[in-house]
C-alpha cells in the first residue's frame, strides 16, 4: 500500500504524534485508493524538559502542550479535516501525570489520545517507512530517535523480524550526561559506554543478521538529511520522501558538529533551532549503531509514525 496522489475525497482527517520533543501534524485524505498527504507540520514542545527522568510532566510543559496541540487543531480543521487524533509516545507513557494532557486535550479540544507501548510505536514506525521507501529482500535496520526513545526495527520487504523500542531518547541522554559546551571527549565516551551498555539486545541481533542498510526516520533524522543536503549544496525537494549517503558522509558530519559550541551550531544550514543542543546525543547514538553492525549505507525516510497511522487507518476501514 503506498501513499498516493489520487484526488478523488472520500475523507479528509489528521494525526498528531506528541512527541518527547515535538508535536508533530499530518493532515491527510483517504481516497478510494489510497492516502494523500495534505499538510505535515512540526512543532517544538519540549514535553521531557525538566521531568522526563522524575517519570513527570511539568506544570509549563502541560501548558507547551496544550498550545501546540491547540494550534494543530486550529490548522487541522482549516484544512479540512473531520476527525484528529493523537498518539502519545515515551514521555507521556512514562510520566506519572501523563493522563493529565489526555484529559485535558479530550476535554476542552475534542482530541482523543491513545498513548500507545513501544513495541506499538515501533510497528507505526515501520509502517510508515515502508511508504517512503523500498526496504527490499536484505535485513534492513530502520531507527527513530525521539526525544524519550528511541525505536529500532529490523525488517525485510516482506517481513518485520524484530522490533525494540529503548528508553534512550535525546532528551533522556541530554539530562542523563550534561556537557560542556562544546562537548569534551570524556562525556562523549561514558555516552557512548551508555549507549552500548543499554543497546546489547539490539547488538545481538545486528550479529546475527547483519543488516547492509541503516533507514532512519523523524526528528534528529529529518535534521541529518537536511544538513547532509545543504553540504551536497542542495535541497530535499518537497515531494523526495528518502534520501541515500553513506557512513562516511555521515561520519565527516558527526566529526564537524561535535567540535563546535551551541552557538556555531546555530549558524548550520539545516540544523533548526530546537534540535541544537540535542543533535550531539543523537549523532553518538547513530554512530555507536554502525560501528556496532559494521554498517555503511543510510538512508533517511521522510515517513514515520504519523504516516505508519495513517496507513493502518485506511487499513482498518
Amino acid at each position: 500500500m503506498r501513499i498516493l496522489e489520487d484526488r478523488a475525497i472520500v475523507e479528509r482527517s489528521a494525526i498528531i504524534d506528541l512527541g518527547t520533543n515535538t508535536f508533530n501534524l499530518l493532515v491527510f485524505e483517504r481516497t478510494t485508493s489510497g492516502v494523500r498527504i495534505i499538510k505535515s507540520i512540526e512543532l517544538p514542545v519540549f514535553l521531557g524538559k525538566g521531568g522526563i527522568e522524575l517519570g513527570l510532566i511539568t506544570e509549563d510543559a502541560l501548558q507547551r502542550g496544550m498550545d501546540a496541540l491547540r494550534q494543530h487543531r486550529d490548522m487541522a480543521h482549516s484544512l479540512g479535516a473531520t476527525t484528529i487524533t493523537g498518539f502519545g509516545t515515551s514521555a507521556l507513557r512514562n510520566a506519572r501525570n501523563g493522563h493529565a494532557l489526555t484529559q485535558m486535550a479530550l476535554e476542552e479540544l475534542g482530541i482523543p489520545i491513545s498513548i500507545i507501548p513501544g513495541d506499538e510505536e515501533a510497528a507505526l514506525i515501520l509502517d510508515g517507512v515502508r511508504q517512503a521507501l523500498a526496504i527490499g529482500n536484505k535485513p534492513t535496520l530502520v531507527m527513530d530517535i525521539g526525544g524519550g526513545s528511541t525505536e529500532f526495527i529490523l525488517a525485510t520487504e516482506k517481513a518485520l523480524m524484530w522490533k525494540r523500542s529503548f528508553e534512550l531518547g535525546v532528551t533522556r541522554l541530554r539530562e542523563r550526561f550534561p556537557a560542556r559546551d562544546p562537548i569534551d571527549l570524556a562525556t562523549e565516551t561514558r555516552i557512548a559506554q551508555h549507549l552500548d551498555d543499554r543497546l546489547e539486545p539490539l547488538y545481538a541481533i545486528i550479529d546475527r543478521h547483519h543488516p547492509h542498510l541503516l533507514v532512519g526516520s523523524a526528528g534528529s533524522f529529518d535534521t541529518l538529511a537536511a544538513m547532509v543536503a545543504a553540504d551536497r549544496g542542495e535541497e530535499i525537494e518537497p515531494g523526495a520522501t528518502t534520501l541515500p549517503f553513506n557512513a562516511l558522509t555521515f561520519l565527516a558530519l558527526k566529526d564537524r558538529l561535535m567540535r563546535m559550541s551551541i552557538a556555531e551550531r546555530r549558524t548550520v544550514k539545516g540544523l533548526p533551532e530546537h534540535r541544537v543542543e540535542t543533535i550531539p546525543y543523537a549523532l553518538i547514538t547513530i554512530e555507536r549503531v554502525l560501528v556496532a553492525g559494521d554498517i555503511r549505507e543510510l538512508a533517511w525516510s521522510r515517513y514515520a509514525l504519523k504516516e505508519g497511522a495513517a496507513m493502518r487507518s485506511l487499513a482498518a476501514r
